[in-house]
């Protein structure tokens, strides 16, 4: 993957770590569920895509600096959490906020990265397998962290979610077609993602239901 994807991805993990360290503070977790959700929330759906797509060795066996990262990255929020502990609590509803920001950059990430595996495995002329890639790269990961902290997966419910993933992810396999630029397909496929994700937060847009 060359320099500029691999940026995207570190992006997309640091984003996923941080709202799965916040998630897990915010439930009140130890230091290591804070740890621990931080790296589900960031691997898990990479994970999930590997196991599915038989891609071997899953990518976060591979690439053990990302479990480094997400480490790193979960001590950093649990010890500002538990020095600002005041602050913390006053502030709950904008922390959460400021991390519904983080989740929707490393969805728009991970989206266009899941893609992107999928074609450097052969599989560009099949439109499903590198759009569901990308799909299941970015929403997995949260699925799990939510089932570990006994809370309905928030792709299921609320504001969004799993359609912007397939926009992005549709966006950047479309514009890899057409032969654009692979570094402004990326850009654009992430802001796809991440703009759908912030206006649904912002104006609270939500797929129908049955029965509210």
């Amino acid at each position: 993957m060359d320099t500029f994807s691999l940026a995207i991805e570190l992006l997309g993990v640091i984003a996923f770590a941080i709202s799965g360290a916040m998630v897990a503070i915010r439930r009140k977790t130890d230091l290591f569920g804070v740890i621990l959700l931080a790296i589900i929330t960031a691997c898990g759906g990479g994970l999930t895509r590997d196991v599915i797509f038989s891609f071997s060795p899953p990518a976060v066996f591979s690439s053990y600096h990302h479990l480094i990262i997400c480490f790193l990255v979960a001590l950093l929020v649990f010890m500002c959490a538990k020095t600002f502990k005041k602050f913390y609590l006053e502030n709950e509803i904008k922390i959460e906020h400021i991390n519904d920001i983080f989740d929707a950059l490393g969805l728009g990430a991970f989206a266009v990265i899941g893609v992107k595996v999928a074609i450097q495995h052969g599989y560009a002329d099949s439109g499903l397998i590198p759009v569901s890639c990308g799909a299941i790269t970015c929403i997995c990961g949260g699925m799990l962290r939510d089932v570990l902290t006994n809370s309905t997966p928030f792709v299921l419910v609320k504001r969004i979610y799993a359609l912007a993933a397939i926009a992005g992810s549709l966006t950047y396999y479309l514009m890899f077609l057409a032969g654009i630029n692979d570094n402004f397909a990326i850009i654009a496929g992430t802001l796809v993602t991440f703009v759908l994700r912030v206006l649904a937060i912002i104006f609270k847009w939500n797929m129908p239901k049955a029965i509210d």
